[in-house]
């Protein structure tokens, strides 16, 4: 049970960490095209009525499909089950060594 409540931990930390590096990437980017002179897309034409964007035509697009989508959040899903089981392994041989440590300091 304390092996999962760790795992939970260093997942949660590491979301922290992700969420915090995109707001700051997602904010620099933001600011630095309003210091290049860039302007805010508009929503609003100057009647101030709203206008739609349209949706480029052709078919050089492509579009999403769900297989892809399936695919994108099975592989990430993929690689945190293995950062996990490595570091629960990390873990567990870090407590071995201690272990073994202890039992040679009381001989």
């Amino acid at each position: 049970m304390k092996t999962i409540m760790k795992i939970v931990i260093i997942l949660l930390v590491a979301a922290d960490v992700a969420g915090a590096f995109s707001l700051t990437v997602n904010n620099s980017s933001t600011a630095s095209s309003l210091k290049d002179g860039g302007q805010p897309p508009a929503m609003t034409s100057s009647t101030q009525s709203t206008t739609h964007i349209a949706r480029p035509e052709g078919d050089d697009h492509e579009s999403g499909s769900i297989a892809q989508g399936l695919a994108g959040v099975t592989s990430t899903l993929m690689k945190l089950t293995g950062i996990s089981i490595l570091v629960v392994l990390l873990q567990k041989g870090c407590s071995q060594l201690g272990k073994l440590k202890m039992k040679f300091a009381q001989q």
